[in-house]
C-alpha cells in the first residue's frame, strides 16, 4: 500500500489511538510489546553508556533489543488500520522517536550527574 506521507501518518495516529482502547486484546498486546521493547532499550543503553559513547551505546541497545522490537511491530501490524507497508514506513520514526528518549536519557535521570 502507497500513501502520501500525511496520509500515512493519518492512518498510524488512527490504528495507535485504537491500540489504546482500554479492554481490547490488541491493546494489551502492542502495549505490553512496547513496554518490553523500551524497557530492553533503556536496560541495554544504561549498561552500554558506562562503557562507551552514547551513540554506540544506543546503537548497541537498538541491536541487542531486536526482537522486542520486532515483536511490538508484529503487535502494530495486527491492527485492522495498518499493513505491512505502513509499519515498514513508520518504522524508522518509531525506532527515531525511541533514540531521542534515549539520548537525552542521560541529561534527565539519576545518571545525569554522571556524565
Amino acid at each position: 500500500m502507497i500513501a502520501s506521507r500525511p496520509t500515512l501518518r493519518a492512518a498510524i495516529v488512527a490504528g495507535l489511538a485504537a491500540l489504546s482502547i482500554p479492554g481490547t486484546a490488541l491493546a494489551s498486546d502492542a502495549a505490553t510489546t512496547h513496554r518490553t521493547w523500551t524497557d530492553c532499550l533503556g536496560r541495554s543503553y544504561v549498561t552500554g553508556i558506562a562503557y562507551t559513547g552514547r551513540d554506540l551505546a544506543a546503537d548497541a541497545a537498538f541491536s541487542a533489543c531486536r526482537g522486542e522490537e520486532n515483536a511490538y511491530l508484529a503487535a502494530l501490524s495486527a491492527s485492522p488500520l495498518l499493513d505491512g507497508d505502513d509499519i515498514a514506513q513508520a518504522r524508522p520514526e518509531l525506532v527515531a522517536r525511541a533514540r531521542h528518549r534515549l539520548l537525552g536519557m542521560v541529561n534527565s535521570g539519576p545518571r545525569s550527574i554522571l556524565r
